[in-house]
């Protein structure tokens, strides 16, 4: 078992907040940076038991160790302002592999490629945090008792976190955009209502599912749509079409209307 130590979250979303109360509640001293952040972030911040040290400086001077939950568009901003941590900096972004490597080289010694699957983490047994890198057991030990279970990710490489967050939400997010993208254009072309009749018939479920995909789409396509454009870079890495993704980052972004922070 880790020591309790002092780590930093930069910035702490819903996904951030609950990772960070998650450490709280093993008894780690969380802290965050609310300067340039919204009032939700701060109060989001103060129901996780976050100590606020206002300046992103102070965090970066106070950490062992730094988690990183942002908007994927944000990621290498993020890692930026880290520069000259002493300690461990763990980017758990849904990043492409190669992102993860750009974030690496800002970084340098101490970096961990992360990914988390799964809801923030409220109650037990719903969510992961895998982690690769050098120090990817270091930063596992932190989380041991807390209510986001790590996995370390052996033999695959230093960004492999990234590259399986990559392809769980190429299916999981990618396929509510295909979603989405067929009921438009089944209500262009005046047949939705047959369609979904004949979902009813043939396609047990997914009616059901539609109404919960316009909804999460509405809350996250704005987050969404940068995840799209990392699956995509990821898959044209991997030498596959990237043109899935790159038309869900476009419909994640005509879906939202939340600029949520």
């Amino acid at each position: 078992m880790a020591k309790m130590t002092t780590i930093g979250v930069l910035h702490p979303g819903q996904m951030g907040a609950a990772v960070g109360a998650a450490l709280v509640s093993t008894g780690h001293d969380v802290i965050w940076a609310s300067a340039g952040r919204s009032q939700q972030s701060r109060q989001r911040a103060r129901d996780a038991g976050l100590r606020d040290v206002v300046r992103v400086e102070a965090l970066i001077a106070e950490s062992e160790m730094v988690l990183s939950i942002c908007p994927p568009d944000a990621a290498l901003h993020v890692a930026r302002s880290a520069i000259g941590l002493g300690g461990i900096f763990v980017d758990a972004n849904a990043i492409s592999p190669d992102t993860s490597v750009d974030v690496g080289e800002m970084i340098g010694d101490g970096y961990v490629d992360a990914g988390i699957i799964g809801p923030p983490p409220v109650r037990d047994g719903t969510t992961r945090l895998y982690l690769s890198g050098d120090a990817a057991d270091q930063v596992a030990e932190h989380f041991f008792g807390a209510r986001i279970e790590p996995r370390v990710i052996d033999g695959a490489g230093p960004t492999a976190a990234s590259a399986l967050k990559m392809v769980y939400g190429a299916w999981t997010k990618g396929s509510i955009a295909l979603l989405l993208a067929i009921e438009q254009t089944a209500l262009a072309d005046g047949v939705a209502d047959v369609l979904h009749d004949e979902w009813e018939l043939s396609q047990a479920g997914l009616p059901d599912r539609l109404p919960a995909a316009q909804r999460e789409a509405d809350a996250k396509g704005w987050r969404w749509e940068g995840e799209m454009r990392q699956i995509a870079a990821t898959f044209l890495a991997a030498g596959q079409p990237a043109g899935f993704h790159q038309a869900a980052a476009e419909i994640f972004s005509r879906a939202s209307t939340s600029k949520q922070r």
